[in-house]
């Protein structure tokens, strides 16, 4: 029992305060009652040192110091802080939900791939701004409920099965060339039809049937 009470002591950790003096090539370097030592962080030092910090540390019965918290630093509640971590995170709820709010900007940052999946997704916001080079949108079903769309493109090809539309009015203007090809087309208009060009050509390979109750050339 003598034997193993001594064990125990002899690996128990000490706990100080430091402070960090600044960044070493494998940890960072610490000031403790005037003497400087090197410590790396522990892994569950989630806010990471910067100079000047306050931090808590464990010194180890093999002489290993490790940084296990930062305490205080300087610029108070509202100094920047970064939470810095290696390799792989991943971070589980296993019950109940994940609320990320931001008094002014969230960003999201990623050098490969950002992923998003949910079983409903909702975006809300006054303002918005996309700028994506390449865009690929895969659904079955589309609802769209706008004010006012302003659309500028250099080049559109659009591939539609079939599509509806239900206007009040409508408008296009076409500087240069208008061209459409079909296998027929109907047009059916309650009021006035006006045509208005320089030139007109009107070509068949078969009949040509013009039928009203009064018609006038010229």
């Amino acid at each position: 029992m003598e034997n193993l009470a001594k064990v125990q002591e002899d690996v128990q950790p000490v706990l100080e305060y430091g402070l960090i003096a600044g960044d070493m090539e494998a940890g960072f370097a610490v000031i403790i009652a005037g003497e400087r030592y090197e410590a790396v962080e522990a892994v569950s030092c989630l806010i990471r040192p910067e100079h000047g910090d306050t931090v808590l540390l464990s010194f180890a019965a093999t002489g290993r110091c490790y940084i296990l918290s930062v305490l205080e630093r300087p610029g108070g509640k509202l100094a920047s802080k970064t939470i810095a971590m290696d390799g792989q995170v991943n971070l589980h709820i296993r019950h109940g939900g994940l609320n990320i709010a931001a008094a002014e900007t969230l960003s999201l940052t990623s050098e490969q791939k950002i992923a998003i999946a949910a079983e409903d997704l909702g975006i809300d916001a006054r303002k918005g701004t996309a700028r994506i080079e390449e865009f690929s949108f895969f659904g079955r079903m589309l609802r769209s409920q706008v004010e006012t769309v302003t659309h500028i493109a250099d080049t559109v090809d659009t591939i539609i099965r079939r599509t509806v539309q239900r206007l009040t009015s409508s408008y296009r203007y076409i500087a240069e060339h208008e061209e459409i090809q079909s296998a027929s087309t109907r047009m059916l208009v309650e009021g006035t039809l006006t045509m208005q060009t320089q030139n007109t050509m009107h070509t068949a390979e078969g009949h040509i049937k013009i039928d009203a109750e009064q018609i006038h050339l010229g």
